[in-house]
C-alpha cells in the first residue's frame, strides 16, 4: 500500500527526504483540516494545515494502533517513557486502512530496523481519479480505457479478420436487400395500387422482386449468423486457452492473492460474455449503424423536412444514454464482483464438503451462500430495474417521431390528393413509415448497447488483468536446460514472503548428489520455505541458490521441475483412474513402468485387490481412499518421475504404525541414488539421514548427523527429548488402558 505521497507545496522542501508521507483530514479536536503524518530521519511528525504541531522519535513509540470512534478514528501510541497514550493523528474512516498500514510500518521498524517499501500493491484507491477500487481486482472501473480494450481485441482477433469481414459483408448484403423492399413497395403502390391501372405483369414483377429481397435477406442472414457463431466460439476458445495458460504460468504467490472462484469466473463467465458480444452484439450494432446511415440518406432525398421530424426525439435519447453510461458501467462492475464472490464460496464449499458435514455446519454455509447470493440478486435486480424503466421510456421517446411523421406526412398526402398541390404520395408515405422501422428499431436496440458494452468492458478488463500480470518468478530471456545431477548450494540466502519480514536469514550449506538431508526444527521456522525455494516457487531475496553450480534463476523452470519429485503430506489426486493419477508424473509412460513404480511404492498389492484394479475411479483428491493408500500413490508418482532431486514434506505424518512401516520401506527404495530433502516432525524417521539441518528462527542452528547433534545437546537434542517424553506419556496411557485403570 502506498505510504509515500507528494507533500503539499508549502512542505515540499522540508519533507524532501521523508520515508513516509500520509495525508489525513481532521485536526486533534476533530475539525476538518489538511493534515500530514510524516516519518523522516527517525522522527514521526504531525502537520495540520501545513504547520508542525508535534514530533516524536520513532523509537519512543510502542504499540501503535488504530482506535475507532464514531465517524472518525485515530492513530495513537503508548510512549516508552511515561506510558501515556500519544495521539499521532485523527481522521475520518476513509483514511483508516492506510493509517493502519502506517502504524504497522512503524511497529516493524521498531522491531527490525527496516522500513517497509511504499508501493501500490493491494491499493484500494485509484490515484488517477480518487475513487475506491473494487476488491478482488486492481482495475479502476472509472479509468478503464475503452480504446485500449478494443485495440487489444483487434490484436487477438487478427487471425479471424477475414471471416469477420465476410460475415459483416454478408449481413450488409442482407440489410440492403431488406432496405430495397420499401422502395419496391412504393413503386407498386404509386404506379399500380393507388391509380388501379398499369400492366398486371409489371405489378407481379414488383411483387416478385419484394419476395426475392425477402429470400435473399433471410438466407444470407442465416448463413452469416452461422459463420458469426463459429467465429465467436473460436475466438472465445482462444481466449479461454490463453487465460488458462496464463493462470498455469502464474507463480504460487500470484495464485495465493486470488480465490479459485475469481479465476474460474474470469476463464469461463467472462469469456462467455465476450463471445456473446462478438458473435451477436458487435456485428449487429455495426450493421444497424450502416442501415441507419443508408436509410437516412434515402429519406433525406425523399422528404428532408419529414426526416427532421422523424429524428427530433433522437438527440434527447442520446443525451439520456450518455448521462446513464458511467452509472451503468459501475453497476455492472459491482455485479461482476458479487458474482465472483458467490463462485468463490461455492467452490470452497464443494472442496471442503467433508469438513462442513463433519462439523454439521450445512445450515451455516447455506446461510452464508444465501447472503452473498441475495446480494448478487439485489444488485442484478437493481441493474435490470434500471433498464426495465429506462428502455420503455426510450422506446416511447423514439416512437414519438413516428406520430410526428404520420401527422405531417399525412397532411402532405391529403394536400396532394384533395387540393392537387405538390406533396407526398401514398407510396412515399408507406415507404417513409417502413424506413422508420429501420431507424427506430436499431435505435431502440442501440439504447441497450451501453448495458451490453458495460458487460463487455467489465469482463474484458478482468480478463486482461490476468493476461497482463507480470510474473514475479519469471524465466530469463536466455535460460539453460541442464541435466541435473543433484548438487544443491545455498550461499548466504535471505528470503521473506514480505521483504520486511524475513523468514530465511543468511542460510549457507551444500548438499552433494545422492545425499539425504533431513530438515528439522520447530513449526514456523522456515523448513517448508527452503523446499519452496528449491522448487523455485519463489525467488531468493538475496544470496544465491545453485543447482550443480548454476544459479537456479538461469535454469528454465520446466527443466528444473522435470528433475524434481515431491511427496507432500497432503497428497492431491485428480478425479479419474488410479492409472491416470500415477501416469500424471510421466505422460505416455508404458504400463510396465507404472506397475514397476507401484511395486516399489508398496502400492501394487492393494491396487490389484480393488474391483477394477488400476482402472478404479477415485473421487477428487482421492477421498475414497485411505491416507496411506493416497500416500503410496504419491510415492509411485515420484518413482515414475525418476527425479534427480527428491523432496519429502512430512510424507509419513499422521499415519498408523503399520502403514508408516510400508511407506518408510517404499521411501527407502525411492531415495537410493537421489539427492533427498526430507522434512519430518517425527524425528525418528530421519535417524538414517546423511545429515540433519536444524533450522531455528530462520537460521541454521545446527548441522550434522543424528549422533553428532545429540552429543551437542542443542536445539535438535531438545526436540528429540520432547518427542520421547510425549511418546512415553502415550505409552503410559496405553498401558493404563490395557490394565483397565
Amino acid at each position: 500500500m502506498r505510504l509515500l505521497f507528494d507533500p503539499p507545496p508549502q512542505l515540499k522542501e522540508e519533507l524532501a527526504d521523508a520515508t513516509y508521507i500520509v495525508p489525513f483530514d481532521l485536526d486533534p479536536d476533530g475539525n476538518p483540516a489538511e493534515g500530514i503524518l510524516a516519518v523522516q530521519q527517525g522522527t514521526v511528525k504531525t502537520y495540520v494545515n501545513h504547520k508542525l504541531i508535534h514530533s516524536v522519535p520513532i523509537d519512543k513509540l510502542a504499540d501503535v494502533k488504530i482506535h475507532l470512534g464514531i465517524g472518525c478514528a485515530e492513530l495513537a501510541s503508548v510512549g516508552d517513557d511515561d506510558k501515556e497514550p500519544y495521539l499521532l493523528a485523527r481522521f475520518t474512516q476513509t483514511h483508516t486502512e492506510r493509517m493502519a498500514e502506517l502504524g504497522r510500518a512503524i511497529r516493524i521498524y521498531n522491531n527490525t530496523g527496516v522500513y517497509i517499501e511504499s508501493d501500490d500493491q493491494n491499493e484500494r484507491i485509484c490515484f488517477t481519479c480518487g475513487h475506491r477500487i473494487i476488491r478482488g481486482t486492481s482495475i479502476c472501473p472509472y479509468c478503464t480505457k475503452k480504446t485500449s480494450v478494443i485495440s487489444r481485441f483487434a490484436q487477438i482477433a487478427r487471425p479471424y479478420i477475414g471471416r469477420f469481414v465476410l460475415v459483416t459483408s454478408l449481413l450488409l448484403l442482407a440489410s440492403m436487400a431488406g432496405i430495397l423492399i420499401p422502395v419496391f413497395n412504393k413503386s407498386l403502390v404509386d404506379n399500380h395500387l393507388v391509380p388501379q391501372k398499369g400492366p398486371v405483369g409489371t405489378a407481379l414483377m414488383w411483387v416478385a422482386l419484394i419476395l426475392l429481397c425477402h429470400l435473399v435477406a433471410t438466407f444470407v442472414s442465416m448463413y452469416a449468423n452461422r459463420k458469426s457463431v463459429w467465429v465467436g466460439n473460436a475466438l472465445s476458445n482462444d481466449l479461454r486457452t490463453l487465460a488458462y495458460s496464463r493462470v498455469q504460468a502464474l507463480s504460487v504467490n500470484s495464485m495465493s492473492k486470488r480465490t479459485p472462484g475469481d479465476l474460474m469466473n474470469r476463464i469461463t463467465s467472462d469469456t462467455s460474455v465476450i463471445q456473446g458480444f462478438i458473435s451477436h452484439v458487435g456485428q449487429t450494432v455495426l450493421l444497424q449503424i450502416v442501415s441507419i446511415v443508408v436509410v437516412t440518406t434515402i429519406m433525406l432525398f425523399t422528404n428532408w423536412k419529414l426526416t427532421l421530424w422523424a429524428y427530433l426525439p433522437v438527440p434527447l435519447t442520446v443525451v439520456v444514454i450518455r448521462w446513464f453510461w458511467r452509472t451503468i458501467h459501475l453497476k455492472f462492475s459491482r455485479q461482476w464482483r458479487w458474482g465472483s464472490r458467490a463462485n468463490s464460496i461455492l467452490y470452497d464449499i464443494i472442496r471442503g464438503i467433508r469438513v462442513v458435514k463433519s462439523f454439521g455446519n450445512e445450515k451455516i454455509e447455506i446461510e452464508k451462500f444465501q447472503g452473498v447470493s441475495k446480494k448478487l440478486a439485489d444488485v442484478s435486480e437493481e441493474n435490470e430495474k434500471l433498464w426495465a424503466t429506462l428502455s420503455p421510456l426510450l422506446a416511447f421517446v423514439i416512437g414519438c417521431g413516428e406520430f410526428l411523421v404520420l401527422y405531417f406526412g399525412g397532411q402532405d398526402v391529403l394536400h396532394l390528393y384533395d387540393v392537387g398541390r405538390g406533396g407526398m404520395t401514398v407510396g412515399e408515405l408507406i415507404q417513409f413509415m417502413s424506413f422508420l422501422g429501420y431507424i427506430y428499431g436499431p435505435l431502440h436496440t442501440l439504447s441497450r448497447f451501453p448495458q451490453q458494452l458495460a458487460n463487455f468492458f467489465t469482463s474484458s478488463a478482468k480478463l486482461f488483468e490476468i493476461l497482463d500480470e507480470e510474473q514475479d518468478v519469471p524465466d530469463k530471456d536466455v535460460v539453460e536446460d541442464v541435466e541435473i545431477q543433484g548438487r544443491i548450494t545455498f550461499e548466504d540466502v535471505h528470503f521473506g514472503y514480505n521483504s520486511y519480514e524475513p523468514v530465511i536469514k543468511g542460510i549457507s550449506f551444500e548438499i552433494q548428489p545422492g545425499e539425504m538431508v533431513g530438515i528439522v526444527g520447530p513449526s514456523g521456522v522456515g523448513k517448508s520455505t527452503l523446499i519452496n525455494l528449491i522448487m523455485r516457487f519463489y525467488d531468493v531475496t538475496s544470496g544465491q541458490l545453485l543447482i550443480d553450480g548454476h544459479d537456479i534463476r538461469n535454469i528454465s523452470q520446466r527443466s528444473l521441475r522435470e528433475n524434481i519429485g515431491v511427496v507432500f503430506q497432503e497428497t492431491f489426486l485428480f478425479a479419474g483412474t488410479i492409472y491416470d493419477n500415477i501416469a500424471y508424473a510421466k505422460p505416455g509412460a508404458e504400463p510396465e513402468e507404472i506397475f514397476a513404480a507401484t511395486k516399489i511404492a508398496n502400492a501394487h498389492e492393494f491396487i490389484i485387490k480393488l474391483p477394477d484394479g488400476y482402472n478404479t475411479r477415485i473421487g477428487e483428491n482421492g477421498f475414497t481412499m485411505s491416507g496411506g493408500e493416497r500416500q503410496r500413490l504419491a510415492i509411485a508418482r515420484a518413482v515414475l518421475r525418476n527425479p534427480s532431486i527428491l523432496i519429502l514434506d512430512e510424507a509419513t505424518a499422521s499415519l498408523d504404525t503399520e502403514t508408516e512401516h510400508l511407506i518408510q520401506e517404499a521411501l527407502e527404495r525411492l531415495i537410493k541414488g537421489r539427492t533427498t530433502f526430507a522434512i519430518a516432525h517425527r524425528l525418528s524417521t530421519l535417524r538414517h539421514a546423511d545429515r540433519l539441518i536444524c533450522i531455528d528462527k530462520g537460521k541454521i542452528a545446527e548441522m550434522g548427523s543424528h549422533d553428532e547433534l545429540m552429543e551437542k545437546q542443542g536445539v535438535y537434542y531438545r526436540l528429540v527429548m520432547a518427542q520421547r517424553q510425549t511418546s512415553k506419556m502415550a505409552d503410559a496411557d496405553i498401558e493404563a488402558i490395557v490394565a483397565g485403570k
